[in-house]
């Protein structure tokens, strides 16, 4: 069995979870944990570790870029970060400290079989402040991996080629309101409207600009199949 760790990614929920276009996603065990940031699942990946698991998959790092600029994004988004970072999902704000610990993440995880996804695009507009501290965290992320021969599964480079061959970037953002991802959980996750939303939206590989699409889900899923 596989224990796949990360965020609202792996769980998919708004949008697809990659984990259901695995070929036997029996195998594989959801242990996504919406809002999670580095340091959250540094925390709690003890409990998995003890578990028997040989083979880890992990997807983290959006939130700890997206959860400071949610924060002022409104006053509900505001309020949402604050329970968020009380849980202990705490945003590693500078490169430097995110690169520390996921070091430390990657020495609890020694002897296992571990494969290692970038952190996915925040926006599908490329260009965005957000994306190139994306970038600078997904070079830190790399540089781990060589070092500590892992395998780094490139998604970002896959959305950013996806998004290249598109004639039109859509701005569209999460919502200012909560209950505006809420919403989108019961259309695009509960509802399977996730193309349909997508198309409304004119977005590519996601449902709204970090969480994916069913063409996003499925190209991660055979990125992973790929990647031994």
């Amino acid at each position: 069995m596989i224990a796949c760790l990360g965020d609202s990614i792996t769980v998919g929920r708004p949008g697809e979870s990659y984990l259901k276009y695995m070929d036997s996603p029996r195998d594989y065990h959801n242990h996504g944990c919406s809002g999670e940031t580095l340091s959250g699942l540094s925390r709690r990946i003890d409990s998995f570790i003890s578990q028997s698991y040989d083979d880890f998959i992990i997807e983290i790092g959006v939130n700890d870029i997206l959860l400071p600029y949610l924060k002022d994004h409104s006053l509900a988004w505001n309020h949402k970060v604050q329970k968020l970072i009380l849980r202990g999902s705490i945003p590693l704000e500078e490169v430097q400290d995110f690169k520390r610990e996921y070091e430390k993440l990657i020495w609890k995880l020694e002897d296992k079989n571990v494969k290692i996804i970038s952190i996915p695009c925040i926006g599908e507009v490329l260009n965005s402040n957000l994306n190139q501290k994306v970038d600078e965290y997904n070079d830190s992320i790399q540089e781990l991996c060589e070092k500590y021969h892992l395998r780094y599964i490139d998604f970002n480079k896959w959305q950013k080629m996806a998004l290249g061959l598109s004639e039109f970037r859509s701005p569209y953002f999460i919502s200012t309101s909560t209950y505006g991802l809420m919403f989108d959980s019961v259309l695009t996750t509960r509802l399977g409207l996730s193309d349909f939303i997508s198309k409304i939206r004119r977005l590519v590989v996601t449902v709204d600009g970090v969480h994916l699409n069913k063409n996003g889900a499925q190209n991660l899923a055979r990125l992973i199949q790929k990647t031994e």
